[in-house]
């Protein structure tokens, strides 16, 4: 009777702790990163910026180790230098950056925010040659002076996207801080693309 008496306790022991394991088990799945949210990990590629493709979106940089790496980005992707924001395509080659960069749903690399810690000038280096010097003229649609940009409009109706420099004059910094919506403005600069276009001064 004591027999059956201990052989029927340990077997209720043994259930108890089988069914105590898997409650936790079961509690722990998911636990691993991306196993429920398909792995959206958080990494940092820091380096010089090689070039920028504003029609692919794409930025490829040199890391410290030697590698070559690519990130696409996004009108979402934030570029920021001495407290100011940027757009990419304000990028040159020789900048040296730290790129936070993540996995999209698809599985590729994407950077959302990218700290540029030396620009190309201040490392000695001399930026790559754009466009002939042009000038623009039209109306102010909109200005965002954190990010260091305005939308002209101009004779034509044509909308374009002119951006500030990293080293930007302090007076043009101060000029587009006064810019309001409807001021007739003209400007001198760079096309970057059809759409795009950076500031070397106000006229």
């Amino acid at each position: 009777m004591n027999l059956i008496t201990r052989v029927g306790s340990y077997l209720v022991l043994g259930l108890a702790l089988a069914a105590a394991t898997g409650c936790y088990e079961i509690g722990h799945i998911g636990d691993t990163p991306g196993d429920i949210y398909g792995g959206k990990q958080e990494s940092e590629i820091i380096g010089e910026v090689r070039w920028v493709d504003p029609r692919l979106r794409e930025i490829e940089v040199r890391g410290d180790d030697g590698r070559v790496r690519s990130a696409r980005y996004d009108n979402r992707t934030r570029v920021v230098y001495r407290r100011q924001e940027y757009s990419v395509t304000n990028l040159e080659p020789g900048d040296f950056v730290a790129m936070r960069i993540q996995q999209s749903t698809s599985g590729n690399p994407y950077t959302d925010l990218i700290r540029v810690r030396q620009s190309v000038q201040e490392r000695g280096g001399m930026t790559t040659p754009r466009d002939r010097i042009a000038r623009l003229d039209g109306t102010v649609e909109y200005v965002d002076s954190q990010r260091g940009l305005f939308e002209l409009r101009d004779q034509y109706g044509k909308k374009v996207m002119v951006t500030l420099p990293y080293n930007a004059r302090r007076s043009d910094v101060d000029r587009l801080r006064r810019l309001r919506s409807g001021d007739y403005i003209r400007v001198e600069g760079q096309f970057l693309n059809q759409d795009r276009f950076e500031l070397a001064a106000f006229l």
